[in-house]
């Protein structure tokens, strides 16, 4: 590509947003840095033996980058692809292209099929929008309703975590018994870690449609999640749009007058906040994805039930969508009053309502 080119493809991607380029590229290899932006976790290229040394950057969905303790930071989306695939920049750049829409010829180019930084061809993590759209339908067609006889681990799991009674819409979050699990192995290469029974979750964007499933791996007796490395996954999308403004709608939100919206990062601590107001409640899923919420129309108030972190980055996300909202919504920040434990990085509403199942809070 001609350098203007290059300038053009770069606008393109901080316009669509690179938290969508990085999960149609690299979501299987990124899936838990790209739920927890600013929050540091397993390696993607060192291997989950190597502690907690990569982060995406805050701003990721701007910029691209993310920083590894061993060999560095990359500052934007086209240097984090090429040390994570070892591409050169021109087929970065092109493969980059493809996602957004973008050729150097009129006729359509077919996307050349992803190699990992071991040479193996990453198919199997990281599909052709056609087969991760495929791959959607078939996982949720699969799985059950809350309800079902069979759902009984998910029922089992939302006891242990004192969200039993809490109502929700059963069209939003389902079951399946046995969800497989692929990881990455020090090796770059893809590992079948088994199957877990999961609780999925459709993730709408900002006009409702659906966008992609998150999967939550769960403990085969329900008694918690399931041990693996990242028991919390986005599915890749297979769409070249942005995730930016979607979220998990547990609940519709009531027409009429002064309509109140409950804002979380996570679904567990959204269905806490359920369980604790009676507000309908949407779970954002990230600290980036709250930041850059897009309120449904008409909703007059919105409240942010924000994490409480050592990092800070929970309420500086809430604190950042309230300044972008201004006076359009009436926007409330609420963080939790309950110290953070000496060995944990946070605490949330999920947490409050462990310790004290009883508390009723007013928006």
């Amino acid at each position: 590509m001609r350098s203007i080119e290059s300038a053009m493809v770069r606008q393109a991607a901080q316009g669509a947003g690179w938290l969508a380029v990085l999960d149609e590229l690299a979501g299987s290899v990124l899936e838990s840095a790209l739920q927890r932006p600013g929050r540091h976790g397993p390696c993607p290229v060192h291997g989950a033996g190597q502690g907690d040394g990569f982060r995406l950057f805050p701003d990721v969905d701007r910029s691209g980058g993310g920083i590894c303790a061993t060999c560095g930071a990359y500052p934007d989306g086209f240097a984090l692809l090429r040390w994570l695939f070892g591409w050169s920049f021109p087929e970065t750049l092109n493969r980059v292209a493809g996602v957004l829409g973008l050729s150097d010829r009129p006729s359509p180019r077919v996307r050349p099929l992803l190699v990992t930084r071991s040479g193996m061809p990453a198919q199997a993590c990281t599909p052709y929008p056609d087969q991760a759209r495929a791959r959607l339908r078939r996982v949720w067609n699969e799985s059950l309703p809350p309800g079902h006889p069979g759902a009984g681990v998910l029922r089992r799991y939302l006891v242990q975590r004192g969200l039993s009674g809490v109502d929700f819409d059963s069209r939003v979050m389902r079951f399946h018994p046995a969800l497989p699990y692929w990881g990455v192995a020090e090796t770059g290469h893809p590992v079948s870690l088994g199957r877990f029974p999961a609780m999925l979750a459709l993730v709408s964007a900002t006009d409702g449609s659906a966008m992609t499933l998150h999967r939550t791996y769960l403990q085969p007796n329900g008694a918690g999640k399931a041990p693996v490395p990242a028991p919390k996954k986005l599915m890749a999308s297979g769409q070249n749009r942005s995730l930016v403004g979607s979220a998990v709608r547990l609940c519709p939100v009531p027409l009429g007058k002064n309509p109140v919206l409950g804002l979380t990062e996570g679904i567990e601590t959204a269905l806490a906040v359920r369980a604790m107001t009676g507000m309908p409640v949407w779970a954002a899923l990230s600290a980036t994805l709250l930041e850059r919420f897009a309120p449904p129309p008409g909703l007059c108030r919105l409240v942010v039930w924000a994490d409480k972190d050592r990092s800070g980055v929970g309420e500086q996300a809430a604190r950042a969508l309230h300044r972008r909202l201004g006076p359009s919504v009436e926007v409330r920040i609420r963080v939790p009053l309950m110290p953070i434990p000496p060995q944990a990085r946070g605490v949330d509403w999920a947490d409050v309502w462990q310790h004290a199942p009883e508390s009723r809070l007013a928006a």
